[in-house]
């Protein structure tokens, strides 16, 4: 009984965030239109309907997924040995600091080579060809993954924790980061300067992902997009 509740309290609050941030950021852009806005948008695809229906059933759905891997992740996964508050040997007070930066890197590295690979023929019409349904995404697309895309993107983290001790707090912590970074890659606006595209991976690089296809496979950064020459900008 307490693993349904706490099962139903993070699948709510993964809704609620989702409604307030990614359903306020798409009524802010796309339905207000605000003539403000109107040069900062990257494609002029015309969104439809059946799209954000889409986004949105799918989003849902992957929500529940991961619901139920978080709930594994913190009850049975996730080292309990390891306590700020009992210890603050120096390592420890270092290792509290960096283990969200580290869980960045450790992702960006899998998620490249994992999207990749879900672009593979074999593998895209499968699975991957229901993110892409979406061609110019909007923030309702965050989460609208098919089932097995959804278990890939979160499946990384279970031998993390397994061998490494990392609190739930921090886990909590690097899933709100991740959730920002998706609506903000699935945003469809170009607001940020142009030197921060150099090297971060922006809402411009994955909204022609979303429009090329064969290109812009990284998550956080682009240092694997550029040092396997698959980035693209235009």
């Amino acid at each position: 009984m307490e693993s349904y509740k706490i099962f139903s309290l993070i699948f709510l609050f993964q809704i609620f965030r989702y409604l307030f941030i990614s359903g306020g950021l798409f009524a802010l852009f796309y339905m207000w239109k605000s003539p403000y806005f109107k040069k900062y948008y990257i494609q002029t695809t015309i969104i439809t309907k059946l799209q954000i229906k889409t986004e949105v059933i799918n989003s849902l759905i992957s929500m529940l997924i991961l619901s139920i891997f978080y709930i594994l992740l913190l009850k049975y996964f996730i080292k309990q040995n390891f306590s700020l508050i009992q210890n603050f040997a120096i390592y420890q007070i270092i290792w509290f600091i960096l283990t969200i930066p580290f869980m960045i890197v450790v992702n960006d590295f899998y998620f490249y080579w994992m999207h990749r690979t879900l672009h593979h023929k074999y593998f895209y019409r499968r699975f991957h060809l229901t993110h892409h349904l979406s061609t110019n995404p909007t923030p309702l697309a965050s989460f609208s993954f098919h089932p097995v895309e959804t278990i890939l993107e979160v499946i990384w983290i279970f031998p993390l924790v397994m061998i490494l001790p990392i609190e739930k707090h921090l886990l909590i912590g690097y899933a709100t980061v991740s959730f920002l970074n998706n609506v903000k890659g699935h945003l469809s606006l170009d607001f940020f300067p142009n030197y921060t595209n150099r090297w971060i991976n922006s809402s411009r690089h994955h909204s022609l992902h979303h429009k090329n296809f064969n290109s812009n496979f990284g998550l956080y950064f682009l240092f694997w997009d550029k040092l396997l020459k698959t980035e693209k900008i235009n």
